[in-house]
């Protein structure tokens, strides 16, 4: 009888998981780097370890691996081709869970990897990229000692019983070890029948796509503008189409545009710089559209062209502060209603990237001049596609609005658009209405599709509060004409609000009217008195 192949079982310590992840001896297949788990579940991970729980084990095959530079996450990893390295087959979302939250830096931008133990609320929880409360412990720093000690040091004020509970996060998270199975060989029958056997009722893993993406990944390499994606996918603010990375990278190298990348890089090193730096650009690119610009996915973008013109921006200057942050934001949403490329987009693009240079304040108002002059705005509450600006600009101002969920199972929480925007449609209709009116936004409200009973019928419920009425630019009124039977006059009545709602959230960022200078108050100094 043949010898049987048996795996290894070691018991690996959170310390050396990321240790093995950095230095780039742990490797995942290509097409399983894409990362769907909600900022939920990390921070449940975190939770279980804490409470001592099983979070699974991980199986790996160890074979060789080639030099490639790749993401767990947020960390960008420059590994070296090894003969050992530890290919992930079970257990790689809790990896790049794992390894994300315990080496995000402070630039990293997707909350689902900036997760903090709050001591006042004794939980886990995901912050957004802003500066967060004293008291939250990140988990980026409990396996440095150094890093964990300043943090206790600068906060004297923490009393005995908060520090004993820190104390008691970082031991657990430190000392907690995942059982991982370590097979080896050339020979995968093993393997394969390990798998086969742990999802006899799991049809969704495809055993086959496994090992396809196993085997050959030793020799290739994907490109450029792929691994660029996937690093930006990782943002959180959705897929970018390799168009726009094209045209960031060329924006943010003082290029043309329009010129094929092959024909722009000096050298492998030079590529390499580039695309380094269009990641780090994107990723304040997203924090400022999402942050300062309101805008929550890319999906929402008006124009898409604005992306690498603020890539450029970033680079040139740091993340948009001040003045000049208020400025670009009216850019953005102006140019939302108005147009930001009439002549067409690679001449305005390129005009919009000559205009970026020398001082960030003037660089946006070079940018705001360059619109076109634009009168009084009204919105077109007709257009609700996503493939249209204004469709994305009247969406945008539902959302403004925080709407809640009309689950009855729920208690009107607020929906996760974020998500929603990554799985499918955001809006649905609520009346069958094929009229004018019915035909376009009045007719919309954000909501997951995924329910039971029909969007009227949720809203003819009558333990639905106004919170979520007015969350969704509805009220009393409103609903008893639906509740009458009275669509058209329902709609009609509907169609006010969402347009009034549209108009002043766009005015609100756009400030058409308001003076575009320099802030007066800039002009003085703020220790000067008057006589």
């Amino acid at each position: 009888m043949a010898a049987v192949n048996r795996p290894e079982v070691e018991s690996v310590a959170l310390t050396d998981l990321v240790g093995l992840a950095v230095s780039g001896r742990i490797r995942l297949p290509s097409f399983e780097r894409f990362y769907p788990w909600p900022e939920g579940n990390v921070a449940l991970l975190f939770d279980s370890m804490f409470r001592g729980y099983p979070i699974g084990n991980l199986l790996v095959w160890r074979r060789p691996a080639p030099a490639e530079t790749f993401y767990i996450g947020p960390l960008r990893v420059h590994a070296q081709a090894v003969g050992d390295a530890f290919w992930v087959v079970e257990g790689r979302q809790r990896i790049i869970s794992l390894v994300g939250a315990l080496t995000a830096g402070e630039e990293t931008v997707d909350p689902r990897f900036r997760i903090y133990f709050d001591l006042d609320r004794v939980e886990f929880v995901s912050v957004p990229r802003q500066q967060p409360d004293d008291d939250l412990l990140p988990m980026s720093l409990v396996l440095d000692d150094e890093r964990t000690n300043a943090w206790f040091r600068a906060r004297r004020h923490l009393s005995d019983e908060k520090v004993s509970l820190a104390d008691e996060v970082v031991a657990a998270v430190r000392g907690y070890k995942v059982p991982t199975y370590i097979f080896s060989g050339e020979d995968d029958r093993a393997l394969r029948d390990i798998l086969d056997r742990m999802y006899t009722f799991e049809s969704e893993l495809d055993l086959g796509r496994v090992f396809e993406a196993l085997e050959p990944i030793s020799d290739q390499k994907p490109t450029d503008l792929r691994s660029l994606r996937e690093s930006v996918r990782t943002f959180g603010f959705g897929e970018f189409p390799e168009e726009i990375l094209a045209r960031s990278l060329m924006a943010i190298r003082g290029g043309r545009v329009d010129r094929r990348l092959h024909d722009e890089f000096h050298d492998d090193a030079d590529r390499q710089d580039a695309f380094a730096r269009t990641g780090k650009a994107l990723g304040h690119t997203v924090d400022y559209l999402r942050d300062v610009a309101g805008i929550p996915h890319f999906r929402l973008v008006p124009n898409p062209l604005i992306i690498p013109v603020l890539a450029n921006f970033v680079t040139a200057f740091g993340p948009p502060e001040g003045r000049a942050a208020e400025i670009l934001r009216r850019w953005i949403w102006r140019g939302a209603v108005l147009g930001v490329a009439p002549d067409g987009d690679t001449a305005r693009l390129r005009q919009c990237v000559a205009a970026v240079h020398t001082d960030p304040l003037d660089s946006a108002e070079r940018l705001l001049k360059l619109l076109p002059a634009g009168g009084p705005w009204r919105p077109d509450i007709s257009q609700t596609r996503l493939d249209r600006a204004q469709g994305k600009v009247n969406i945008l101002g539902l959302l403004s609005q925080v709407p809640r969920s009309l689950d009855p199972r729920g208690s009107g929480e607020p929906i996760d658009t974020a998500r929603l925007l990554e799985t499918g449609d955001v809006l649905v209709p609520i009346l069958d209405d094929v009229s004018t009116l019915g035909a376009g936004i009045a007719n919309r409200l954000v909501q997951s599709t995924g329910k039971s009973d029909s969007v009227a019928e949720s809203l003819l419920r009558r333990d639905l509060d106004a919170r979520v009425l007015a969350s969704h630019c509805l009220d009393d009124e409103a609903i008893a004409l639906l509740r009458a039977g009275q669509s058209i006059a329902f709609l009609e009545r509907r169609a006010i609000k969402v347009e009034m709602t549209i108009f002043h959230h766009v005015q609100s960022r756009a400030l058409f009217g308001f003076p575009d200078g320099p802030d007066v108050t800039a002009l003085f100094d703020e220790d000067d008195e008057l006589d």
